[in-house]
């Protein structure tokens, strides 16, 4: 039987956020080791299926923003620390710290702001010294910690690399936006939504449509196909509960106090 759906991005992330914390090695270095989960609004949803918790402020764990019309910046001032967590138990410890302390097994989560086809996950910068995955990727890649990226398919471009090539904050001039720089990255564990399909309920899953209106905009349609009634039902029970998750409605920072102020000044 072949099933179709949508899935609004509030829908995505929650759908992702419950199936990377089913992952053996997350459950592993939650039990026995470390786990770092980054800003950004999926992470934000990770978070609270791991610790069990209702964030009220998400914008308090979100950097960088794409809203209002323009790629930007949440205020500074307003945001927390990322998430520190060791054997279960958040810690109040200066981040990058935290990750020059890890260990195999232990789990470094950050979100991404494309994917590819190739399985690739690309990543605006808006930091000169290279933000979260900057100050961190020698470490991991040293190390050979194992990155998980939560990412939904609403973020598909064609090629990372080539974005890569052509991105940079001392390339940029006049822009309606934050200057950006970009990393790719080319061997993390990628959770999308036909992943979390997969680790969730066992079903493969395919895109076959995107986008929407009416607060459908970003919006994935994937087609399933299973075997019998009691998956179906599994299956819409889940699209059912996360079809009613809220939007995220995330401020970017007032212009007025922007340092590096793009065309796109407010008035």
């Amino acid at each position: 039987m072949i099933n179709t759906f949508a899935l609004h991005p509030a829908a995505s992330k929650s759908l992702i956020a419950r199936a990377v914390c089913q992952l053996p090695e997350v459950k592993q270095a939650w039990q026995n080791g470390k786990i770092f989960i980054g800003h950004g609004s999926t992470n934000v949803a990770v978070a609270q299926e791991l610790l069990n918790i209702k964030i009220e402020h998400p914008e308090q764990y979100i950097s960088g923003v794409i809203s209002q019309g323009v790629a930007c910046a949440t205020e500074p001032q307003g945001r927390l620390k990322p998430w520190c967590i060791e054997r279960g138990r958040v810690l109040d410890v200066d981040w990058i710290e935290f990750v020059n302390t890890f260990e195999a097994g232990d789990i470094f989560i950050k979100g991404a702001n494309a994917i590819d086809p190739g399985g690739n996950v690309g990543i605006l910068l808006g930091d000169l010294q290279g933000g979260t995955i900057g100050k961190s990727i020698g470490i991991l890649k040293a190390r050979g910690i194992q990155i998980i990226v939560p990412v939904g398919l609403e973020k598909m471009i064609p090629s990372c690399l080539a974005a890569q090539k052509l991105m940079g904050i001392e390339k940029s001039a006049g822009t309606l936006g934050m200057k950006s720089g970009y990393i790719t990255l080319s061997d993390a564990t990628i959770i999308s939504e036909i992943e979390s399909l997969k680790i969730l309920l066992d079903l493969d899953a395919i895109q076959v449509a995107a986008g929407g209106v009416g607060g459908m905009e970003g919006a994935v349609v994937l087609a399933v196909n299973y075997k019998d009634e009691a998956t179906e039902q599994e299956l819409f029970k889940l699209i059912k509960g996360l079809s009613r998750k809220q939007r995220l409605n995330i401020k970017r920072k007032s212009c007025r106090d922007c340092e590096d102020p793009c065309v796109m000044l407010d008035n």
